[in-house]
């Protein structure tokens, strides 16, 4: 999800990268620290993030054909195999199908209610690290600057310092080398951190949508049969 970490895989597994890496690290001090920090945390966020978004996992096929199997439960006048289906999946589909199917509102119009109440508080878990990975974006290119400024600072107390000869050039040269690293490195964390999170929102958005759709023609078929909703009112469920 950042390319910080897989550049630094990169750098120490080539000829000489390794020693380039450590000087980064030197020259960037605490700085660099962060923003390396940053990456990781970043990358963690990315990876646990994608897991949970895996929409297989969260919309297995299988709930959604038994779900469009709603007419064949009302023909047989049993819907307790779905029940038991669904408890037993586990997903968050079945989950909010078991809602949409249970049989305990009244109404259409209550049950949608309930079920939109319940996709809300699970589309919000999906989407709990989101704001962290939000944070890495807007903090890793500050710190870049902040490097940068440091940099800056050190370039112009090493003109300050220079002898007679002249300032130190070789100095100014390192301190100008620091900003750039930084800099870099910021950047680096940041624009693949804003990438992911604008494809996990896009997904998101995907996942909620497809949801409802799901949702609303699995309470649609279950509310035009109402033998089925009697067999569950009689069934005590």
């Amino acid at each position: 999800m950042t390319s910080l970490p897989l550049l630094s895989v990169m750098l120490a597994a080539s000829p000489g990268g390794l020693q380039f890496l450590i000087e980064s690290l030197r020259a960037g001090g605490l700085i660099m620290l962060l923003i390396i920090l940053c990456s990781v945390s970043a990358l963690s966020i990315g990876i646990i993030t994608w897991m949970r978004m895996r929409e297989h996992l969260l919309m297995p096929e299988g709930v959604i054909a038994q779900l469009r199997q709603l007419p064949h439960y009302a023909a047989k006048g049993d819907i307790t195999p779905l029940h038991q289906y669904l408890d037993n999946d586990g997903s968050v589909l079945s989950r909010l199908g078991m809602i949409a199917v249970s049989g305990m509102y009244p109404s259409k119009a209550e049950c949608a209610e309930i079920c939109a109440a319940k996709a809300r508080e699970e589309l919000h878990k999906l989407e709990r690290d989101l704001p962290f990975l939000e944070v890495m974006v807007t903090i890793a290119p500050l710190l870049g600057l902040l490097g940068t400024t440091a940099g800056l600072v050190g370039m112009f107390s090493a003109f300050g310092e220079g002898s007679a000869g002249g300032p130190d050039t070789a100095a100014i040269a390192r301190e100008i080398g620091v900003a750039l690293r930084c800099t870099i490195a910021g950047l680096l964390v940041a624009v693949p951190s804003v990438v992911a999170h604008t494809l996990f929102v896009r997904k998101l958005d995907g996942i909620s949508m497809k949801l409802e759709t799901i949702l609303q023609d699995s309470i649609q078929l279950f509310y035009q049969n109402f033998e089925v909703q009697r067999s569950i009112v009689n069934n005590g469920h």
